[in-house]
């Protein structure tokens, strides 16, 4: 299933980059409490945990420019999404309940605030790992969610349920919740848009081909233990 496939990259996206990516989830976490660094610097996290990086050795200094040059467009993300993230919570949290006449409508904001939060990682994250502006990156942002709604809603959904997990145990939600975050949503908006990766573990052309031919089989598990036990010869 592409849907578990994709989370599963996400998570190793993440354990591959675990120390890099540790750092910018505490670093990340700094600037939000701060508030005016916030947006920009998660614009930098998601290109940090971009998949397409893996194999090269990460440069502190993209990280410095990526966050300079993207107050504008990532404040311009915030402010057009988060009051309305804000406002659809309140709304729910004031309503849910009641017996006032807005009360039947706490169904379509829990719908619309679910969309609007899994648009709202999909943008940011276009507008890191894509280096787009804030039109380009709602663009990208809505195509993702149109091509596949039912994902999108499954991947909201989701993100609900871990972030509120790693919160309860507070120190995973530190370390690395917001870059596990960011390396899942970047998996699903990179595949959807079309985007290659390139898996670094993954084997080669000539491997793959001896695999096919049966030649020079990898050795199990069970078989590497057994190799590693055996006493070597004494000369």
């Amino acid at each position: 299933m592409l849907f578990l496939k994709l989370f599963w990259r996400g998570v190793r996206d993440l354990f591959d980059q675990f120390m890099f990516l540790s750092l910018f989830s505490l670093l990340w976490w700094v600037c939000a409490i701060l508030i005016v660094p916030g947006p920009p610097a998660t614009v930098t996290l998601a290109a940090m945990a971009d998949p397409r990086r893996m194999g090269a050795a990460p440069e502190m200094s993209d990280a410095v420019e990526i966050f300079k040059s993207s107050w504008k467009r990532s404040w311009g993300i915030a402010l057009l999404t988060v009051p309305f993230l804000a406002m659809l919570l309140w709304n729910l949290s004031y309503f849910a309940g009641s017996s006032h006449t807005l009360a039947p409508m706490i169904p379509l904001w829990i719908v619309m605030l679910i969309l609007l939060f899994v648009l709202t990682l999909y943008t940011f994250s276009v507008a890191g790992s894509m280096e787009s502006g804030v039109r380009n990156a709602f663009r990208g942002a809505m195509f993702v969610l149109v091509s596949r709604p039912f994902m999108s809603i499954g991947l909201s959904l989701l993100m609900v349920v871990l972030i509120f997990a790693m919160s309860i145990t507070v120190l995973p939600m530190l370390l690395i919740g917001p870059a596990l975050v960011a390396s899942i949503v970047n998996r699903f908006t990179l595949t959807i848009l079309g985007e290659e990766i390139v898996d670094p573990s993954s084997p080669t052309i000539e491997r793959q081909d001896e695999r096919s031919r049966g030649v020079n089989p990898d050795q199990t598990l069970l078989g590497r233990l057994r190799g590693n036990s055996r006493p070597r010869n004494r000369q």
